[in-house]
């Protein structure tokens, strides 16, 4: 082999190498490019999945998504902050409302080894894992007051608590200047999820709205079709705007009809109220956003018509709150 030739074949060689290393450093950070852009989008994918969580968490409670949308207060602010005004009910503050205000919301931030969070899930575990209401009872806020519901609930009624899943997000809010911790299980409801309001007790720790995540009523669905009363009974239920005219309410130009679905799922009834009132204004302003599946959860009072035709078919005589949660 000449020289030339060997000059040649090393300089071939030498500009061979080169393409290589050139051709690895290229596939290189052409693939860490790709992965760095696939974690990037799976990162902004999980904050979607999250915000929209969050916002059907802020939806089972009753509240505007719109008016949560405040900035986030720094973790040394106190709880009590201040909070712009949401728009004005015409009826909020006239006596004997027929439905509620818009409520005041602020998110705070949670601290997730805040003690008051360590301890607000101690006491949920602990009252899962008791079986007997009356034990129950202190770890329940207004214990004074609720013990007696919730006798009536387990005893007279013969009600059970739904059976929470697993935790799927916790959160801290002010709501209308009252502080609580909210917890979101996975659940049997219709909904698809249990939702548990926590609020500060006598001593300051957080204690369990039990009214709220029993979805209690003064009635059960059952008793309620059975009795049929025709002054207003407290309920809370599922609700969502309906096409159903019949008997008393066959006049679906009069009337605007909403269906009421119980806690469990297993029982129903369909409420009236009459059309171009505030009351069906509201209802209608309100459920719009829920679609031809979708409902919300109201604590509301019905009542049946005097020598009622059915049993399926009753009054609309108030929204207390647009959600299970009563902030007394």
């Amino acid at each position: 082999m000449t020289s030339g030739s060997i000059g040649s074949h090393r300089a071939f060689m030498g500009v061979s190498i080169t393409l290589c290393v050139c051709l690895a450093l290229t596939l290189f950070v052409g693939w860490k490019w790709y992965f760095e852009s696939l974690s990037s989008r799976n990162t902004l994918i999980e904050l979607a999945k999250k915000a929209e969580t969050r916002v059907r968490e802020l939806e089972n409670l009753g509240l505007s998504v719109e008016a949560a949308k405040t900035e986030i207060a720094p973790p040394s602010v106190l709880p009590k902050i201040s909070v712009a005004e949401a728009a004005p009910n015409p009826s909020s503050n006239a006596q004997g409302a027929l439905y509620p205000e818009a409520s005041k919301i602020k998110e705070l931030p949670l601290g997730e080894t805040n003690d008051d969070v360590v301890q607000a899930l101690a006491l949920l575990d602990q009252y899962w894992k008791t079986e007997a209401w009356k034990d129950r009872v202190p770890l329940v806020v207004n214990s004074d007051r609720v013990a007696a519901s919730m006798q009536d609930f387990y005893e007279t009624q013969g009600a059970k608590d739904p059976v929470p899943g697993g935790l799927v997000s916790k959160a801290r809010y002010l709501i209308d200047d009252t502080e609580i911790l909210y917890f979101s299980y996975t659940s049997s409801r219709p909904t698809g999820s249990l939702e548990v309001a926590m609020l500060r007790g006598p001593q300051g720790k957080f204690l369990i709205d039990w009214e709220s995540l029993t979805g209690y009523g003064a009635m059960s669905f059952q008793d309620f079709r059975t009795k049929r009363p025709t002054k207003p009974v407290s309920l809370r239920a599922y609700v969502r705007l309906f096409e159903y005219f019949n008997f008393e309410f066959s006049d679906s130009k009069k009337y605007l009809c909403v269906k009421l679905t119980s806690e469990n799922g297993e029982s129903s009834v369909y409420a009236y109220s009459e059309r171009g009132t505030e009351l069906a204004r509201w209802l209608e302003s309100d459920l719009a956003s829920t679609g031809p599946s979708g409902f919300k959860g109201y604590t509301m009072q019905v009542s049946f018509p005097p020598d009622a035709q059915s049993n399926q078919c009753v009054n609309l005589d108030k929204v207390v709150t647009a959600r299970w949660l009563v902030l007394q």
